[in-house]
């Protein structure tokens, strides 16, 4: 078989294919710096990119050796895959049915390997460059390398604590149980079983660490292990200062800036929006967190904890201020002032965080009155918040006895907040991370993408001061919103705690800054009960303080869209819209006041600051607005987005000169793998042309774009920036530059939100009148929209909803196409799906009135697979007078509608298919009788599942079948070699191979080719019922390799055709035991039980040196003299656990001999052969 070279490394790496004749040569890791990391080696796609260096893996192997890593091994069952080219290679992949599991700049995929994707079908994909194993080193974070770990912090209750990470549809329990294993003394702190993202977290000591980072990375299913840092903590002068760019430094409590609050002025205060807050705790009946009033009078009452489930939400309270309070895993209820080890107190921390947001004093205390806000009137009052009338969603991660953070599932906390109708979270709360990816960091960026597509994510950015790459986590995030911090109240000087970036791979952080100095807002005391208190305040400082302002403002502006104050600059019933988060985060970013003339994006206050009114635009402007601007929004959610070469295009054709115009593009870009070098996996980019030449996205001069330049290649974030713009048309181009997508299916398209700013559609006019829609009919696989309108519109744009126009919700209509006349076309909708539809004009650069609603169901054509369980096919029958194969299989769901499912069943005589045969092609139920075959000749199956449509699901394993008598066969016969005589069935995991023999070419082994046996494994391989003669003996070779007293192999023995079963030892007893199974052994055997485990050597049947030893056939017998005249099986059993996996077991030459042997080795008996049918 095809011999592979061991090349290198992502912190996932490999044993590539040999392309060069002298092989790759060995590099150690090397980290790469932000600044080292250039635009020229993003760009160069010969390149692997990865925390261990990048480097070109055809020439080049990392070697681990020195970092503490387990050794790199020859057998995996997940390897990297790298293209010579990024364009349609995931298709290729899945055309093949290889399962992604992980994307890799450049243009590389980690997948999972079965008997049908191996490293020779993967060499031989069409543009494939190179691929390898997925190395125990590729796993290690740099910063737990050997020479590293003494720079390693301890947690705060000593030990150290690590993250470790599952590929998708591993098993956290198994991880978990496998930690434990690699570190006795380990203390699993957090699991968490999420098929598509399990994580595990655990503590071990100094002492420990060395053997469970050569332990863990030696799991196979570990996908990436690093240090997890204990998350710690990171207002009426910000009121002003955000909503109407103030630059006065007020008192932060008692009355606001007279004049600066255009967005309160309107009548925006936060109604009708919920904001989660997960944080310290809060003080619940402090004034400013018990009362309010949605405009039917007050309602006041002291919000109760309860502990819902992750991630599903709890009690809701609709009409109370504190909607709901839900404390999280490892938590306890309201705050606190403790004081966790090595950090500073609490300080009420959740509280003044809260206030920030939405806190809002009402209620009599003694003589002083305090008013609430309602939907119609701030009634600010000392340090009310900055969305007064919004919801409170309280998440509460504080422990009040320890002092410290808990967050031990934020991805289900993320979806907690969401499930319980927050669409923006504030989180004043990180780890300092040096800039680096880390695990909160992918679960912000995998919820943000994935489930929750219309909720921000605001975090603080680190109060880890003045030096670059001081960023945190999950500050990190591609598609947070990250926060500094600048002085008191208008001050626009940087704190000099507040964090700045780059992060690690050279992405713009924070994004946006906001006050963050002297922030007096609420405050608590040690008494949490049913008795509002009189409301208490307090000054703090932090980034922690920042956020929540960017927050509560976040609110006014979600309110501004949810009220359908767009476009028309006045609230509409009909333009009430729901915003993505990529919408409300391209509209705050668009809108930043410059902190810097001459450094437009830095990486010590991103985007500049928070500036609401800056992009929000009233046809009637009050005293202190900014309505100079108009604000034009093209959001495409995931569903409606950009594959790889495509590109959408929005023309603005009248931009005045005289004000600043920007346009600014952002988009949630799915969880980047970690161990990547680059953290940006689906590339958009934003091209504007323009009187002045064509603009690229962040290419600046002094602040302003410049023409020429090169392609932004690593953040999710693209301005374009004319101070003084030339009049006349500007086109606005979103380019899917590269979009490969990542581990979850339907991920190589990608959305986006593109927030435009100018002087143009002024004066205002009346809007376009709303175009009367006729027809959604289907065309092919899109579907167009007819109408009929008024003339004179510049153009059209379409949107949809999902449901029917009797269903939809009127404000999730989103955007799906445009163009000049009717009919407009969908080209992204999705089989089966029902859509509605509504088309406006546009007319003076400005969205006219929104048409009548139309709906139809897609036709279009349907690529989703049939969900075909792929271990499902099984033998169901080899015996009978007649000669058969019986087979079945679980049936396979269709995913298209309108349309069923047949099977195809195809046979060959060899393991390998290599000349298969099609012996039924459209069988419509899940089973089939083979009775084309032979007595005693051994036969392989495979099953295809495909719709009606032509939809494949990928083959299912291979099962082999041998037809014999009805009786079974006589047990002086049995033989099972795999060359000649195939009489055993084989369950999962056991395979015929070819990789390893004591005679002939054939055996059995316990594991697809090259590819170690899985854990959770519970496999036999079986004999069929044989009747034992006198005197019979079982004999076979088996060559293993199983984790020692872990893992082994059982053999069993049954006599009542395998309806129970009993130990079968081999003669003179197992060479040992499993006795360090816990059980967590997938069979559940006991720690006392007998098994082959370790390695059969030259000297040993049970050598423990695992991977080392080197593995030979050793020969084994059992007298089967007390089973005379009795018809039994025999099975051997493959038992795993979830951690650990070697080469696993191959058996050969299975025979049972007796006094009496026929040479032609069969017993012509009716009842224990069979005819062949004619």
């Amino acid at each position: 078989m095809k011999r592979h070279r061991l090349a290198a490394a992502i912190s996932l790496l490999i044993i590539a294919g040999a392309i060069h004749a002298q092989g790759p040569h060995l590099v150690a890791p090397q980290t790469v710096a932000a600044e080292q990391l250039s635009d020229a080696m993003v760009a160069n796609t010969r390149l692997l990119l990865t925390r261990a260096g990048a480097f070109d893996p055809t020439s080049e192997q990392v070697d681990f050796s020195a970092t503490g890593a387990a050794p790199d091994v020859t057998a995996a069952r997940y390897a990297i895959v790298q293209f010579a080219d990024g364009s349609a290679a995931r298709e290729r992949l899945e055309k093949q049915n290889v399962r992604i599991v992980g994307y890799v700049p450049n243009n590389a995929y980690i997948v999972k390997l079965d008997e049908q994707a191996t490293l020779g079908t993967l060499n031989r994909q069409s543009g494939v460059r190179w691929s390898g194993l997925y190395q125990p080193g590729m796993k290690l974070d740099p910063r737990l390398y050997t020479n590293a770990q003494g720079a390693l912090k301890e947690a705060p209750f000593g030990g150290i604590e690590l993250e470790v990470f599952g590929f998708s549809g591993e098993s956290a329990e198994r991880l978990a149980e496998g930690l434990a294993k690699a570190a006795p003394g380990a203390r699993i702190t957090a699991v968490n079983s999420r098929e598509d993202n399990p994580y595990v977290r655990a503590n071990v000591s100094v002492t420990q660490l060395a053997a469970f980072v050569r332990g863990v990375t030696a799991i196979e299913g570990v996908s990436w292990v690093a240090p997890y840092l204990q998350p710690a903590f990171e207002n009426s002068a910000a009121i002003g200062t955000i909503q109407g760019n103030s630059t006065a430094n007020p008192a932060g409590s008692g009355a606001v800036e007279a004049g600066k609050t255009p967005i309160w002025d309107h009548g925006i205060f936060g109604s009708g929006q919920i904001v989660a807050v997960s944080d310290s705790g809060v003080d619940a009946n402090e004034a400013w967190f018990t009362t309010l009033d949605k405009g039917s009078g007050p309602v006041t009452a002291v919000a109760s904890a309860t502990t819902p489930a992750l991630p599903g939400a709890g009690v809701l309270q609709p009409t109370q201020k504190v909607i709901g309070y839900w404390i999280q895993p490892g938590a306890t209820a309201y705050d606190n002032t403790t004081t966790c080890p090595g950090g500073s107190p609490t300080s009420f921390h959740g509280t003044h965080t809260s206030g920030t947001v939405l806190g809002d004093a009402a209620g009599t205390f003694g003589a002083t009155t305090y008013l609430a806000s309602t939907p119609t009137a701030a009634n600010h009052e000392l340090a009310d918040g900055m969305a007064p009338n919004a919801q409170l969603l309280f998440l509460d991660i504080g422990n009040d006895t320890t002092g410290c953070l808990s967050i031990t599932d934020l991805t289900g906390t993320l979806q907690q907040g969401y499930a319980g109708g927050a669409r923006i979270h504030s989180a004043s709360w990180g780890a300092p991370t040096g800039g680096i990816y880390s695990g909160n960091d992918f679960e912000a960026d995998y919820v943000l993408s994935s489930r929750a597509e219309d909720m921000i994510f605001v975090v603080s950015a680190g109060n880890e001061g003045s030096g670059n790459q001081t960023t945190g986590t999950p500050g990190n995030a591609k598609n947070a919103i990250t926060v500094g911090a600048l002085g008191h109240g208008g001050s626009t000087t940087v704190a000099s705690f507040s964090s700045r970036g780059p992060t690690a791979d050279g992405r713009r952080k924070p994004d946006v800054m906001a006050p963050g100095s002297s922030t007096i807002s609420a405050s608590g005391d040690a008494t949490t009960n049913a008795t509002p208190e009189a409301p208490l305040s307090k000054a703090l400082s932090g980034t922690s303080m920042s956020a929540p302002t960017v927050s509560g403002n976040a609110a006014l502006l979600r309110q501004y869209f949810a009220d359908g104050w767009y476009p028309r600059g006045a609230a509409t019933a009909a333009d009430k819209y729901n915003p993505s988060g990529m919408a409300m985060k391209a509209v705050i970013l668009n809108g930043t006041n410059a902190i810097s003339t001459t450094n437009w994006n830095s990486n010590a206050y991103g985007w500049g600051r928070m500036w609401l009114d800056s992009n929000l635009w009233f046809a009637n402007t009050l005293t202190g607005g900014d309505d100079n601007r108009r604000l034009r929004l093209f959001e495409r959610t995931q569903a409606a987005g950009l594959k790889t070469g495509e590109q959408h295009e929005y023309t603005i054709a009248n931009v005045a000169a005289g004000q600043e115009l920007r346009a600014t593009l952002t988009w949630y870009d799915i969880e980047a793998q970690q161990g990547s070098l680059l953290s940006l996996v689906n590339n958009l980019d934003l091209e504007v042309v323009g009187p002045g030449g064509t603009y690229l996205g962040n290419v600046f001069t002094s602040g302003v774009s410049t023409t020429g330049g090169t392609a932004d290649v690593r953040n999710t974030v693209e301005q374009f920036r004319l101070t003084a713009p030339t009049a006349g048309s500007y086109t606005f181009r979103v380019k899917g530059t590269s979009v490969p997508g990542g581990a979850r299916a339907n991920t190589n398209r990608q959305g986006y939100a593109l927030a435009v700013s100018g002087a143009f559609g002024l004066p205002a006019t009346a809007a376009f009148a709303a175009p009367a829609a006729s027809s959604a009919t289907n065309s092919g696989n899109n579907i167009n929209v007819a109408f009929t309108s008024a003339a004179g519109a510049q153009g059209f744009q379409l949107y949809r909803a999902n449901g029917t126009c009797a269903t939809a919700n009127a404000a999730d209509f989103r955007l799906v196409g445009s163009g000049a006349a009717s009919p407009l076309v969908d080209s992204t909708p999705r089989a089966g799906q029902t859509y509605a539809y509504k088309v406006r004009g546009v007319s003076g650069d400005i969205e006219g009135d929104a048409s009548n609603c139309v709906d139809t169901t897609s036709t279009a054509a349907c690529l989703l697979q049939p969900e075909f369980s792929h271990d499902s096919l099984a033998v169901t029958s080899t015996q009978g007078a007649t000669c058969k194969v019986g087979l079945a299989w679980a049936a396979a769901p269709t995913n298209c509608p309108s349309s069923t499912v047949s099977y195809a069943v195809e046979r060959d005589v060899t393991p390998y298919f290599t000349a298969p045969t099609t012996i039924a092609a459209a069988v419509n139920t899940p089973s089939y009788d083979d009775v084309g075959v032979a007595f005693a000749s051994p036969y392989f199956y495979r099953v295809t599942a495909t719709d009606s449509l032509g939809n494949a699901a990928p083959k299912s394993a291979i099962v082999n079948g041998t037809p014999i008598g009805p009786n079974g066969i006589r047990g002086r016969n049995y033989l099972d070699d795999g060359d000649n005589r195939i009489y055993s069935t084989l369950e999962a995991p056991w395979k015929v191979t070819n990789t390893a023999a004591s005679a002939g070419t054939l055996s059995f082994h316990s594991g697809f080719d090259n590819v170690n046996y899985p854990s959770d494994a519970c496999g036999a391989i079986t004999t069929p019922s044989m009747l034992i003669p006198a005197a019979a003996s079982l004999s076979f070779k088996a060559r293993y390799d199983f984790e020692y007293q872990w893992d082994g192999m059982v053999l069993e023995i049954s006599t009542d055709n395998g309806a129970t079963w009993n130990d079968l030892p081999p003669d003179g007893g197992y060479p040992n035991t499993l006795a360090q199974t816990i059980p967590n052994n997938a069979c559940n055997y006991p720690p006392t039980h007998g098994a082959f485990t370790g390695v059969t050597t030259a000297a040993s049947n049970a050598d423990p040196n695992n991977g080392t030893a080197t593995a030979v056939f050793k020969p084994f017998t059992r007298d089967l003299s007390a089973y005379a005249g009795q018809s039994v099986r025999i099975r051997w059993r493959v038992t795993s656990d979830g951690s650990a996996e070697f080469a696993g077991a191959f058996l050969d030459e299975m025979k049972i001999t007796a006094d009496q042997l026929f040479s032609d080795g069969f017993e012509l008996d009716a009842q224990y052969t069979c005819t062949s049918a004619p």
